[in-house]
Formats: structure tokens, sequence, C-alpha cells
């Protein structure tokens, strides 16, 4: 029981740091139609740069929010790089991490191994109070100053900002701003479905154990339930290692360690995850596909309610 309590609080820190870590920590609302603060960032060469000193010099000012350990900002850098080129004559693009572990070495290094020209750097003391609901979050501030626009999430493509770029450059432009635009965010779905998915997983392995002749309410128990599920027909700890494995993964990258370590826990996690569904399968009579069905999420959910609540008798799997 000592071992599972520790494992148990494991995973209560680790979901701790996921979440502290995936939102700017601010406290100022800037919208769209508002006058932009006048602000100086620190730059990766030594200099600064101002706001106001910037819109004099430049009829669009780009300015990026970002992280180091962002992928989407890492995704879509090469696409601003390369409106940047074309039209670094009219505007300035100024990215800055107001990441509280970004150093400017971080940000330096991040730079020249991404080959991005466009200025990079830290944010000030007043851009780490803008209110953002993540990395990255761009604004683009008119010729006047005014926030014209806040695209919340990564560009997709080059055409995609590129188009934004030219409604603030135009000759047409009239002042007005655009709003926000956001990409697609499935954290209200998810946020939907865990609930839902969480009933119907803790409902079939209820059956589960109790076909298995163990106590159905173990179920309940986060970590403790993947334990037991994998004890009817494995090993149990392998189970909970599964488990583990993915948002240890995460962590890793979010901690800066190597992508390859993520990728390295996530295919053990996967690898895992087939073995005892295989082994699950055949303890209750069914195929091989079957068993590597159970191992993928959403499938593995309402699988689990088949063999839970459905009229097939658990029969011990050879070992």
């Amino acid at each position: 029981m000592k071992k599972i309590l520790s494992v148990l609080l494991l995973v209560f820190l680790l979901t701790a740091l996921l979440s502290s870590t995936a939102y700017a920590d601010t406290s100022i609302d800037i919208l769209p139609g508002d006058t932009m603060p006048d602000f100086t960032v620190s730059l990766t060469d030594g200099s600064t740069a101002t706001l106001s000193d910037l819109l004099k010099e430049n009829d669009l000012v780009v300015l990026n929010l970002f992280a180091s350990w962002c992928g989407p900002c890492k995704g879509e850098f090469p696409e601003m790089e390369a409106v940047y080129e074309a039209y670094r004559d009219r505007m300035e693009i100024v990215a800055v991490s107001p990441y509280y572990e970004d150093t400017m070495e971080i940000i330096s290094e991040y730079k020249g191994s991404h080959g991005l020209t466009f200025p990079m750097g830290l944010a000030d003391d007043g851009l780490k109070a803008v209110d953002i609901p993540g990395y990255p979050t761009t604004f683009f501030i008119d010729r006047s100053g005014m926030v014209g626009m806040i695209n919340v999430g990564a560009f997709q493509s080059r055409e995609e900002f590129e188009n934004d770029v030219n409604y603030f450059l135009s000759d047409d432009y009239d002042g007005q701003p655009i709003g926000f635009e956001e990409v697609f965010n499935p954290t209200p779905y998810l946020l939907g479905f865990l609930p839902i998915s969480g009933l119907v997983l803790t409902i079939g392995r209820w059956g589960i154990l109790r076909k298995a002749g163990k106590k159905g309410w173990l179920s309940l128990i986060p970590l403790v339930n993947v334990y037991q599920e994998y004890s009817t027909v494995w090993n149990g700890w392998l189970g909970v290692l599964a488990d583990l494995y993915v948002p240890i993964g995460a962590f890793c990258i979010l901690a800066g360690l190597p992508d390859f370590l993520y990728y390295a826990l996530a295919t053990l996690s996967l690898v895992l995850g087939v073995m005892e569904g295989l082994k699950l399968a055949k303890a209750f009579g069914k195929g091989k596909f079957f068993g590597v069905l159970l191992a993928i999420p959403v499938l593995k959910d309402i699988l689990h309610l088949v063999l839970g609540v459905g009229k097939s008798q658990f029969q011990p799997a050879e070992a």
C-alpha cells in the first residue's frame, strides 16, 4: 500500500507541474481595439526594442509571446520568418518569452538553432503581466499603436499569417480591428469527454474485476484500478508504468529534456498496453485484433465496458 500511495503522490505532483507550465501567469487584459501600452524588451543581441520607436519606422508591429518549450510556437516560426523576409521593410516582428524559466542564453540559442532573423528576447515586467490564454499568442499592433488583432494559438501556414499582415499593411486599412482569431481548441471537448470516458471505463473495470474474482470497488481508485486490472492477467506494476510513462514523458519535454525521451516513453506505454490488451482479450475469449484495440485511447474505454458488462466470462489467461 505504501508503494501505491507513493505512486499516487507522484501523479499528483506531475499534474500540478504540468498545469503550472501550460499557461502564462498574467493579470492585465488587452483587447482588440485597445491601445497597446508602450513597452521595452531586451533582445538577444544586447539591444532593446521599444514599441513607440518601432512604430516610427514601421506600419505594423507583430508581438509574439512564446516559450522555448512550446511545440506550436516552434512550428509557426518558420512561416513567420518567411513572411518577415518579404515584408520587413514595412513591419517588425518581435518575439519574446515571458516564461519564468527562459533566459537570454536559452532564447539566443533557440533563435540561432531555428535560423530566425527577427528580433527575439525576453519580455519585460509589463509584458509579463499581459493576460494571454496560452502560448503562442500574437498581437498585431497597427501604425497608430492600436491592437488590431490577437491570434491565440499557432499559425498553421504562411498564407494564414501573410493574409493578416496584408490586412494591416493594405492602403485600404481603415483602422478597424479584426478581433480575436483562435485555432481550434480541443480543451472544452476533452473536458466534456473525460468524465464520460472515465465513467465508462470505471463501470467496465468494475465488471472486469468482479468477473476475475476481485473487488469491483477497486476500480474507483486511480492507479489502483490499473494495478488490479493488469494483475488479473499479468504484472500489475507494468500496468501502472504504462499509465505513468506518457505524463512523465510530457514532463520531460516541459523540463527541456530531449524530445526522444517522450517518444520513447510513449512507445513503451503503447507496447505495454498492447501486451496487456492481448492477454486480457484472450482471458475473455476475444481475438488478437480485439486485444490491440484495447490499447487505443477512446476504444479502450468502450471495449472495457463491453468486457465488463457483456456476457463473456473471464477465463484466466496463460502467463
